[in-house]
């Protein structure tokens, strides 16, 4: 299918193998969020020395940081009410729906909210759930995201899970088959690294949100992409720094 020359399909068959493209992309992405949702199960990602199932997928599957924290959430929104899946492959719902409705997964009414889920814009989801309130007090979320563990040749093909062969009645042995470097693989003098980092989330009022807006316009000339990294490590810096000197001069005063 990929072999033929795209600019010389007819209008007609241009537009019919986008539709089949988009179709098998939603397959593909079920079968996906159903392997991740297994492995999260199971707890593969510990046992296979993964910091989390997050840690797995950014580093081991290369996932983007927000595609692995949208499919992770579908996932599990998946583990907590399995009928969603369906929904899924049929476009009734999409892996942005399942995220929005993950807060919701373990609520009595999570079969119908699934059902008034299904076909809305994502606006129009929003503004569903708006009406329900906030279903709990979010906890704060601190992960870490380590180097990636295992290293490849650069010019090796980056493995994935989205290629047509991966379909839903593949099973979970034979993915990670397909994905696994092979046992006597020579070592390569071109590596791929990642630098560690942490992924904070958490809930704040509109207070903080004006706060950190005027701490980034403020500091808009030292981080012109407006980045909160900077901003609240600045932030953090000058408040401990004073926090510093204070306890050093309690003690000096102390001693004398």
């Amino acid at each position: 299918m990929n072999s033929v020359n795209i600019s010389d399909l007819s209008d007609d068959e241009l537009l019919l193998r986008t539709e089949a493209l988009a179709s098998q992309e939603r397959i593909s992405n079920a079968a996906l969020i159903e392997h991740l949702a297994e492995i999260d199960r199971r707890d593969l990602s510990v046992s296979r020395e993964y910091g989390s199932l997050y840690d797995y997928c950014v580093n081991r599957l290369e996932m983007s940081e927000g595609g692995a924290y949208r499919r992770i959430r579908a996932a599990r929104t998946f583990r907590a009410f399995p009928p969603v899946m369906t929904m899924l492959r049929d476009g009734r719902l999409t892996v942005e729906s399942l995220v929005m409705l993950h807060p919701f997964r373990h609520a009595q009414d999570i079969a119908s909210l699934a059902v008034k889920a299904a076909g809305l814009r994502s606006r129009q989801l929003e503004a569903l759930l708006a009406e329900r309130g906030e279903p709990g007090p979010s906890k704060d979320v601190v992960r870490f995201v380590g180097r990636a563990r295992l290293e490849r040749p650069a010019d090796s093909p980056a493995p994935s899970l989205l290629e047509e062969s991966a379909t839903p009645t593949m099973p979970t042995n034979a993915i990670f088959a397909a994905i696994s470097p092979p046992a006597n693989s020579p070592p390569s003098q071109a590596r791929r690294s990642i630098r560690p980092s942490v992924r904070i989330a958490f809930t704040a009022d509109e207070e903080f949100y004006k706060l950190m807006q005027r701490a980034r316009a403020l500091l808009r000339h030292k981080y012109p992409d407006g980045r909160l990294e900077g901003v609240l490590k600045d932030a953090l810096a000058a408040l401990l720094s004073k926090k510093d000197r204070g306890f050093g001069w309690a003690r000096r005063r102390s001693r004398g």
